[in-house]
Order: structure tokens, then C-alpha cells, then sequence
């Protein structure tokens, strides 16, 4: 319905395309197709999903049987393929990209969908497993002349934006932003297996590049690392894979700016953001799930408990970064406050440089 609407009050459009869609109520991609299929965001129309393993390799599996029943079957119109190849027939029309897939594919797909006539491209976070890779990738769409859009929702969240203007206005203030997951510790091993590029690069990876956009962090100005809270800290090897399961630290650069970022896998899903004053006064606490909208959300999370929670805790911003991209695309400008790709190379810099001083300062500790 939500197509056929949009197609009747004739706005111009931008055709969205999402590749990695995964399965309903957990997968991202599959949640951003939903939001566009339902016609949430006015300037975007869903015409392409790619799924490459549930249409592929794994079309006969119980995964691939659910998703052509729950995804394709309840999305008429929209066509679905199983690779990036057969995107886009028509031409002349404005084209966008969300990828979405695991970060071990995205240097591929990205290429794929350059190749197959992307105007612009809108990528989830971090966007490569390595700055090197995510360099290239930006080298590429460079020389294509396709604009990329970064997938770094908290970016245009209300809570962050909220803190900026109170630390703005209050001279040495300090800013904490901090990002909770609802992990169980008997849980953690599995997180480190699925999440192998670790916590920065990963779960933290929101707060880098929010300290890489507005705070100018950068890997090559950064004075001081310092472990504000050492409990509140720690570093396992689970199953051969190690990392943080939470983090509590503050950076400062060469202009004296600081920021506090903390991250907590088993600490319930939520974020948050504080500015204090140089006394240590709160002058700014907000959730990213509010007062204000705890009860939307509670009532989303009632309707669909078997969805993964972070997508109904963080559904508007989701819809409010497509409708950003999708309107700045056909308009030919770049979105307010949007990441850029170069700010997520930033980020992705900074967690490789920090991981292994906070690991030896752990260590020491």
C-alpha cells in the first residue's frame, strides 16, 4: 500500500534499492525495506531488495523458506533478487543504494552496486572491516561521482544534537556519550563471535564517529587517553576472540576538546548522552528513548516481541536518516548532519588506534 501511495500523489523520488535484507525482525536491511515499502519516508520509493544468501545459497533452508514467506510474499511490487547484477533497469531516475550486509561483504557490494548504476549510496556502519578497505571504497565512489551517506544514526538523533547545543553554549563543559547492549554474560562469547571486529569497531563505533564529526577527534591529534573508571571496564577472551565487554574512557586532542565515551554490552539496550559542567554538575541527561517516547516504543515492543528490540528503540531515527538521504538526493545536496564517508574513515581509524592502548592500559591497570 505503501508503494502504490506514493505513486499516486507523483513527488519526485528517489529509487531505493536495499541489499543484505535479511530476515523479518532481525534484519536491518529488512527493517529498513519495511519502513520504505510502508511508505514512511515521502521522498524514497522501494523498488529493488537483494538478499544474497536467503535467494541464493540458502534458498532451500528453513531461513530461505521463512523469508520468501514473511519478506517477499508481503511485499508485492518490489523486486527481489539474489545478487546486485539485474539492479536498476531503468534510466534517467535517481537511484540510491542502502547496504546493509555483513561488514566482511560491504567493500563487494559496494562495487557491485557503483557497477550496477547507483547514483548514490547509503552504507551501514562502520562500512568496511578496515580503513584501508573503507579508503578505497571512498576512492572509488570518488572517481564514479557517487555520493555515500553513512549509516551513523545517533548522528541526527535528538538526544546527541540536544547535548551539542547545551555543550556549545556552557564553555569546558564535558560530554559523555554513552551506548548500553542488553547482553547477558553467558552471551558475551557468541556477541564476540558474531562481532569479531570488536566493540570499537563495532558497538562503539556510533560514539567514534560522533567524536571524529563533532568533537574533531582524530587518530593523529589525539593528546591524552585516559581510563576514567577502571571497574567499569574489562577484557575477555572468550572462545578465541577478544575484546572489551565494556569500555569507559575519555579523549582529549591538541586543541583540548575532550569527550567521554563508555560502552557496556550487558547493561540493557539503550544510549545515552550527559554534559556536565567543570565542576562535575549535570547540566543535560537524555536517553535516546525518552520519557517522551518510552510508551511508543514499550507499545511497539509489545506488538513484536520476537523483533530485535534495538529496531523499535531506534525506528525513528532509522526513517529519519532514509528521508534525509533520499530528499538530499533529489534535491542534489548533501544531508544536514548526515556522516560522511570520510568521517567514517576517522572513526574507523580511531578504533583501530584505541584498541590496543586500552587493552595495555588495562593491562597495567
Amino acid at each position: 500500500m505503501g508503494n502504490l501511495y506514493s505513486k499516486m500523489i507523483g513527488e519526485k523520488k528517489c529509487q531505493f534499492a536495499v541489499i543484505g535484507c535479511g530476515l523479518k525482525g532481525r534484519g536491518m536491511g529488512w527493517f529498513h525495506a519495511l519502513q520504505l515499502f510502508n511508505g514512511e519516508c515521502p521522498s524514497a520509493e522501494l523498488t529493488d531488495v537483494v538478499e544474497p544468501w536467503f535467494l541464493g545459497g540458502g534458498k532451500d533452508s528453513q531461513g530461505g523458506i521463512a523469508f520468501a514467506q514473511e519478506v517477499v510474499a508481503e511485499m508485492p511490487g518490489v523486486n527481489f533478487h539474489a545478487d546486485v547484477e539485474n539492479l536498476f533497469q531503468k534510466e534517467g531516475v535517481i537511484k540510491l543504494v542502502l547496504i546493509a550486509g555483513r561488514t566482511s561483504d560491504n567493500p563487494k557490494l559496494f562495487r557491485q552496486a557503483i557497477k550496477a548504476g547507483a547514483s548514490h549510496i547509503l552504507l551501514e556502519k562502520p562500512g568496511a572491516p578496515t580503513v584501508s578497505e573503507l579508503e578505497a571504497m571512498a576512492h572509488d565512489a570518488k572517481e564514479a561521482n557517487v555520493p555515500v551517506f553513512m549509516g551513523f544514526i545517533k548522528n541526527i538523533a535528538t538526544y546527541v544534537t540536544g547535548a551539542l547545543e547545551i555543550n556549545k553554549i556552557n564553555a569546558g563543559s564535558k560530554v559523555t556519550l554513552i551506548s548500553r547492549n542488553g547482553y547477558k554474560r553467558e552471551e558475551l562469547a557468541e556477541c564476540f563471535s558474531r562481532n569479531s571486529e570488536g566493540l570499537l569497531k563495532n558497538m562503539a563505533i556510533h560514539e567514534l564517529a560522533l567524536a571524529a564529526q563533532f568533537f574533531g577527534m582524530r587518530a593523529d591529534n589525539i593528546t591524552h587517553v585516559s581510563l576514567d573508571n577502571p571497574e567499569n571496564c574489562e577484557c575477555l577472551t572468550l572462545d578465541g576472540f577478544t575484546d572489551f565487554s565494556k569500555i569507559d574512557f575519555t579523549l582529549t586532542n591538541s586543541s583540548g576538546t575532550s569527550v567521554r565515551i563508555i560502552a557496556d554490552r550487558c547493561a540493557g539496550d539503550g544510549s545515552c548522552a550527559i554534559v556536565t559542567d567543570t565542576t562535575g554538575k549535570e547540566l543535560y541527561r537524555r536517553e535516546l528513548v525518552d520519557d517522551a517516547t518510552k510508551e511508543v516504543v514499550q507499545a511497539r515492543l509489545a506488538e513484536h516481541p520476537d523483533w530485535f528490540s534495538y529496531l523499535l528503540t531506534q525506528e525513528p531515527e532509522y526513517k529519519e536518516l532514509k528521508q534525509r538521504c533520499a530528499a538530499s538526493a533529489v534535491n542534489n545536496k548533501y544531508p544536514d548532519a548526515v556522516a560522511t564517508i570520510d568521517i567514517a574513515i576517522h572513526a574507523l581509524k580511531l578504533a583501530e588506534y584505541l584498541t590496543p592502548i586500552l587493552q595495555s592500559k588495562l593491562t597495567a591497570s
